[in-house]
């Protein structure tokens, strides 16, 4: 399945906050079986700070009434688009979202499939959240493949970072492009624990340095990667591109 350009997605919800990461799914369309289940609209993963995970779906959300359609997150594992749609959803590696549409007589109340939703689930134990990349939607009752997007993955060391009293959101990367080294131009010169991952969320390097201060990178390749920085006084995300 082909993967998305990362994108960090921070939001402020006040002074002194917590940001989450947020990912839009996309690529729907993929049962050619029964065209009309295909989803349309928005839908929307939201990996939180309490270790939860919320799906949206957009008040132009719009598939085919079913008897049961239910939300799952899903690992890929970067199998081909057929072989997802042909696979049962017992086994796929899933965290069940809940009820996305279910008829009358079958629910009470009914539960209408188009229009906005909002489910929040915990992240159960032992699950890495961070090799989830589909939102498969699923009629358990007939043992029917519905629809699936795919988001980028969420990147450990980017989400749930704290923005109090942090100066690093106002720090830039120089040069950025980088060849040899970079450095992180702030206005304190405190000593930081340094993370890079590629676009795909593989950790390649982690360290302390002191902002302001030369970062070997000689060792990595050309490519686009994510910093993951972080003080005592919050943390921050920034993209550097390697040349």
């Amino acid at each position: 399945m082909k993967k998305h350009i990362l994108l960090f997605c921070l939001a402020i919800f006040s002074q002194i906050a917590i940001a989450q990461c947020a990912r839009s799914a996309s690529g729907f369309g993929n049962n050619t079986r029964v065209p009309s289940y295909n989803v349309a609209g928005d839908v929307t993963v939201t990996l939180n700070t309490n270790n939860t995970v919320t799906l949206d779906l957009g008040s132009n959300f719009n598939t085919a009434s079913g008897p049961d359609i239910r939300a799952y997150l899903v690992k890929s594992n970067g199998v081909s688009n057929a072989v997802l749609a042909s696979t049962k959803i017992e086994n796929l590696e899933n965290i069940q979202f809940g009820l996305v549409g279910c008829e009358f007589m079958r629910c009470s109340p009914e539960i209408p499939a188009n229009g906005a939703k909002t489910f929040t689930v915990p992240v159960p134990n032992g699950i890495n959240i961070f090799d989830y990349d589909t939102v498969f939607f699923y009629c358990l009752e007939f043992d029917q493949f519905w629809d699936f997007g795919a988001y980028t993955p969420f990147v450990a060391g980017s989400c749930s970072l704290s923005v109090e009293e942090n100066t690093l959101e106002s720090a830039n990367l120089y040069p950025n492009p980088a060849e040899n080294t970079f450095r992180i131009n702030t206005s304190t010169n405190e000593l930081a624990q340094i993370k890079i991952y590629n676009a795909l969320g593989k950790l390649y390097y982690s360290g302390s340095h002191r902002l302001n201060s030369d970062i070997d990178i000689t060792n990595l390749k050309r490519g686009l990667y994510f910093l993951s920085i972080t003080t005592k006084k919050g943390e921050a995300s920034k993209k550097l591109v390697i040349n």
